[in-house]
């Protein structure tokens, strides 16, 4: 208009004639006044009333885009055109005629179908400017008049585009009727959530122009004409800006630059493009059929991109490619575990040996063989003979709580349990058990079993998180295994490469790392059970020469920032489990020199469905791609209805090919609902696994990994679905709701944190001991946060991004804090204040129980050494869990002199129970037993005197029992008394119940755990000290875990040499390193024959 009023003034006074424009009936100023008079009381508060009912809960558009979102909204743009020909122009105005609706109610219904395939979402808000002259005298007035308008449609991708045109009409009528609004004060009274970083109430502009823009204005003595510039201001995110021209619909999509790249747009303007004319040729069907992918796209994401073939050993079985290994290096080491090993024919024959055993069992094909054996070469023996009898193993996790390894017996139905001594009571009970350290397998063949396994024959069994509140086992068969160890092409194998073995066996990378050693001729390598510090697991890797090492993304993060030199001789790195940090890997490859790969993949899928290499540092994001499928595995992304997306748009990930799981054992229906036919590939009975993790494509063919769909999560390399720690919650008699989540209030500090509201006030620190009775340690919340009530949203749905942060200052025990009382104490209190995010730790605080978890406990390890310049073992974290205690081992500074010994002081109301140390003289395993005694049961301890070597030990039995009952009675004057004691300590106990019914002081309970059978040793005046030693090793391994037997050299060379072997079996098991634990054996052995 105002190009039109200059263009006839120019020619009128270019001619020296008057203005040709008719006077104004009104000035802008006129209609100014009239509208704010107009625009007030009812009429305002129908149009408010209408704009509050159509946008309530209204959610941002979540497009996904290629650059990090700057925190504060930027408004950098280009522009790429957009063109549909005149062709389909016409189709879609003949479509328009026959549906009652308008050009622009057709294009904003494709466009908002776009919206809804890039986002995911179905409720899509789109702006779009009106322009407000709907007033006969306003045509031809000058002046700004325009409104933008809120469009909000409901994209249900089973009904028509028909059906979506009728609501686009619907809401674009209801708009223009309440379109006096201005769009700032239509904000100002919603009061929507502000994000800096976003545009309010929507981020998406649609604009149709109708009056032609391009062509030139002519006039008599003038012509202008449009002039294209480069610089582009971008409004909003997407702003999509057509014209109806002669040549069909044209215009452009003006994007931010800030978050989209131009191929990005290019990409996006192309399949609005290809919606528009397959939504008109085809307007009836459901919009779930309508692609918007060409045929080229189409055969990339679901060809190219997967053609893995490759060969491997799909016909054979894991005990069969291992006979072949053992034929090829059999005087090779195939495992070691500290100073011992066995080469590949001494495994062979030991695993020989117990598979004829199990197999008189009743072991046979696909039998399932439950194995609870801490890391040693005996869970290796173990695992091998257990295929080798044609059965699957089962891995048990002794550190798992009896009602979940019980819940696990359930689902798997195990016929036989393999195991040690000293993990039989923590086990389930009523199954045919083989325990390792007991039973006699040397008259037993050597030679192998006749092959009782197929190809899809069971492997084993690994538990994972449920979401009905119970573990689900994963059946993973032997061809599986072999196509993630053959033929995958993202590492290398052979038998110069040594591996790690440090994962739990449950933990479905132990499969990478036992059978891609053994297979391959390979040295596997078993770390002790026990935690490992960084410090620690560095030098097992330098001291064995580990080449080949997969880390948990959290473990491999840890490694990086606290010791980086401990990789130095690894040479191929794999990491996953979780987002992996990409500059902690471009770290890794500037400074080493060498190669991340990250592994990407569900147990449902074996370990690995995807791979990502990482060779050049400058080649990464935030953070690192999942990369690409590994041999004989396809991936797809597809939508919400099984139909492949372009790249760039999210979706869910389904795996397929050759690696895929059997499926969940005795759980059909399950199987059924994850594992469903693959429509893709042409392969009959081909199947696929939905993953529930949403991903998408890069232009280059690489995966990216974006979260999960569900309520599952990965933490620390575990897999979690939160509502089976929400149906743990809830099964306390005082929480009424609960819900879990995965909070990350600081960058890289990843914590589950569980919120549940009860009528009363709660103890967090009992609905703690609560979980631990029920669930693994790694899915127990860090912080647990108790409500009055659940924030909502508009649609009465729990809003999880209301929920507060753990409170910084908040602690189970505050109401006890003990503040430093030492310069190692302060500083001790400033670590844990710092790793577990707290204002202030009091010196007697738990770690565990303040939210502290194993990546954490290093991470502290770790500042200890950078503060103190001690190493500190992570088990002694475990064993000093408090300030107080930890400052004691850090500092040697003088402890109180008492053998009794607080391990839980519990409440007031209940007795103490005491408890006497067995062989070893500490208490430290008395620790479980009282947690689960329930944290109001006070458990004392005593532990034998001398143990520090500043007193010296007590010369009898009668003499600790005396001592004991006086430190007793320090603390309960009087009875009744309840006394327990284990091994050794059950003999003493007795004593001591002698001595207080003596003295008149009744024992209520006496509790032998274990009796020791060397009271009548201990007693004898003609027991030799070699003999006495002999019953000490005895005692030990029977507590400590240790083999009980002990070989004849070894027994008859004397004391010496006797702690010498256990020191070697503790080194194995993990309970010394090498620079301790002889010198302690020595101190215990003097206390026990004093």
């Amino acid at each position: 208009m105002l190009v039109r009023e200059v263009a006839a003034l120019y020619d009128a006074f270019s001619r020296g004639q008057p203005s040709p424009l008719p006077p104004l009936p009104l000035q802008y100023a006129d209609y100014a006044v009239w509208q704010r008079q107009w625009l007030q009381g009812v009429v305002l508060q129908t149009q408010l009333d209408y704009w509050k009912q159509k946008l309530a809960g209204v959610s941002a558009l979540e497009l996904p885009t290629d650059k990090p979102r700057p925190p504060v909204q930027s408004f950098r743009g280009a522009q790429v055109p957009v063109t549909l020909t005149a062709e389909a122009s016409g189709r879609l105005k003949t479509l328009g005629l026959q549906e009652g609706v308008t050009p622009f109610m057709l294009l904003l219904g494709a466009f908002q179908v776009l919206l809804s395939r890039y986002s995911g979402q179905d409720d899509v808000t789109v702006g779009s400017p009106i322009a407000g002259r709907q007033r006969g005298e306003l045509e031809d007035l000058i002046g700004f008049f325009v409104n933008t308008l809120v469009l909000r449609t409901q994209v249900d991708a089973q009904h028509s585009f028909l059906h979506l045109l009728q609501q686009v009409k619907e809401t674009a009528l209801g708009a223009y009727a309440h379109q006096d609004v201005p769009f700032e004060r239509l904000v100002e009274k919603l009061q929507p959530t502000r994000d800096r970083s976003r545009s309010p109430l929507f981020q998406v502009l649609f604009a149709l122009q109708n009056a032609p823009t391009s062509a030139p204005l002519r006039g008599q003595s003038l012509e202008l004409h449009r002039l294209e510039v480069d610089t582009t201001t971008a409004k909003f995110e997407l702003q999509l800006i057509l014209s109806d021209t002669p040549d069909g619909y044209q215009g452009a999509l003006v994007f931010n630059t800030d978050l989209f790249e131009s191929a990005t747009a290019a990409r996006m303007a192309a399949h609005f493009l290809r919606l528009v004319e397959a939504l008109v040729a085809r307007p009836e069907a459901p919009l779930a059929s309508v692609s918007m992918l060409s045929d080229a796209e189409r055969q990339q994401v679901l060809v190219d991109w997967n053609a893995t073939a490759s060969d491997f050993p799909r016909t054979s079985t894991l005990p069969e490619v291992f006979s072949q290994v053992v034929a090829r290096f059999p005087d090779k080491v195939a495992v070691e575990s500290g100073d011992a090993h066995l080469t590949y024919r001494q495994l062979d024959t030991r695993a020989n040996r117990l598979a004829h055993h199990l197999r008189g069992l009743g072991v046979a094909t696909d039998s399932r063989v439950a194995l609870a054996v801490e890391r040693s070469l005996e869970l290796v023996v173990g695992l091998v003979a257990i295929l080798k009898a044609g059965g699957a193993y089962v891995p048990l996790d002794p550190s798992y709580p009896r009602e979940r390894l019980i819940a696990m017996v359930a689902d798997a139905r195990p016929g036989v349990l393999v195991t040690t001594h000293a993990l039989l009571p923590k086990l389930p009970e009523g199954l045919a058990t083989v325990v390792l350290d007991e039973v006699s397998l040397d008259d037993l063949p050597t030679h192998a079993l006749p092959p009782a396994a197929l190809p899809n024959s069971l492997a084993y069994v690994d538990f994972t998180s449920g979401s009905t509140g119970r573990p689900k086992g994963v059946g993973t068969p032997h061809s599986a295994v072999l196509r993630t160890l053959f033929g995958a092409g993202y590492t290398h194998f052979g038998p110069e490469e040594t591996f790690l073995l440090l994962a739990p066996l449950s933990f479905d990378a132990s499969t990478f790392e036992v059978w891609g050693a053994l297979l391959h001729g390979s040295r596997l390598v078993v770390m002790p059970p026990q935690p490992p510090s960084l410090e620690e697991l560095g030098a097992v890797l330098q001291r064995s020469g580990v080449t080949t090492l997969w880390l948990t993304s959290g473990l491999f993060t840890q490694m990086v920032d606290g010791h980086l030199e401990g990789l130095r001789s690894v040479r191929h790195l794999l990491t996953g489990g979780d987002v992996v940090s990409a500059p902690h890997a471009r770290r890794v490859v500037e400074t080493l020199r060498v190669p991340v790969i990250n592994g990407y993949g569900p147990t449902e899928s074996t370990v690995f469905a995807t791979t990502f290499h990482l060779t050049d540092a400058a080649h990464t994001g935030a953070s690192l791609p999942i990369g690409r499928p590994l041999g004989n595995t396809r991936v797809y992304v597809l939508d919400a209805h099984g139909q492949p997306v372009p790249v760039g748009v999210p979706g869910e990930l389904f795996i397929g090919g050759e690696g895929l799981a059997r499926g969940y054992v005795e759980q059909p229906a399950l199987t059924a609902e994850r594992f469903v036919p693959d429509a893709f590939c042409g392969q009959p009975g081909a199947r696929l696994y939905r993953t529930g993790d949403q991903a998408r494509w890069s232009a280059q063919g690489t995966l990216e990994f974006l979260g999960r769909l569900d309520a599952q999560v990965k933490l620390r390399g575990y897999r979690i679905e939160l509502p089976e720690v929400e149906a743990a919650l809830l099964r306390h008699p005082e929480v009424r709701e609960a819900v879990v989540l995965v909070r990350e209030d600081a960058p890289g500090d990843k914590r589950l944190v569980g919120y549940v509201t009860t009528p009363h006030a709660l103890d967090t620190a009992l609905l703690r001991a609560f979980l631990q009775q029920r669930l693994p340690e790694y899915m127990v919340p860090s912080a647990l946060v108790r409500l009055d009530v659940l924030p909502l949203t508009a649609q009465a749905k729990v809003d999880r991004k209301a929920l507060p942060p753990p409170e910084a200052g908040a602690s189970p025990s505050a109401d006890r804090y003990v503040a430093p009382r030492t310069p190692t104490e302060a500083l001790l209190a400033t670590l844990w204040a710092e790793v577990l995010r707290r204002d202030r730790v009091g010196v007697t605080e738990d770690f565990f129980a303040l939210g502290g978890h194993s990546l954490l406990a290093v991470r502290l390890a770790a500042g200890i050494r950078a503060r103190t310049g001690q190493s500190l073992p992570l088990a002694a974290l475990f064993q000093a869990p408090t300030i107080e205690q930890l400052a004691r081992f850090l500092g040697r500074e003088p402890a109180p002199t008492s053998s009794l010994v607080a391990i839980q002081r519990g409440g007031p109301s209940r007795r103490p129970f005491f408890l006497v140390h067995a062989v070893g003289g500490n208490v430290l395993g008395f620790a479980e037993l009282a947690r689960r005694l329930g944290p109001e049961q006070p458990v004392y301890g005593l532990q034998a005197q001398g143990l520090d070597g500043r007193l010296p030990p007590l010369e009898s039995l009668d003499a600790m029992a005396r001592h004991y009952v006086e430190a007793l009675r320090a603390a309960q004057p009087h009875g009744p008394y309840r006394l327990g004691g284990w091994s050794l300590g059950a003999v003493i106990a007795g004593e001591m119940a002698r001595h207080l019914h003596a003295a008149g002081e009744p024992v209520e309970l006496l509790a032998l755990i274990e009796p020791s059978p060397t009271s009548a040793a201990r007693g004898a005046a003609t027991e030799d000290d070699a003999a006495l030693a002999l019953h000490f090793a005895a005692d030990l391994a029977r507590t400590a875990g240790l083999p009980a037997r002990l070989p004849p050299d070894v027994a008859s060379a004397g004391p010496e040499a006797l702690l010498r072997h256990l020191h070697a079996e503790g080194l194995r098991a993990g309970l010394f390193s090498p620079e301790s634990g002889l010198e302690e054996l020595r101190t215990l052995l003097r206390v026990f024959t004093a």
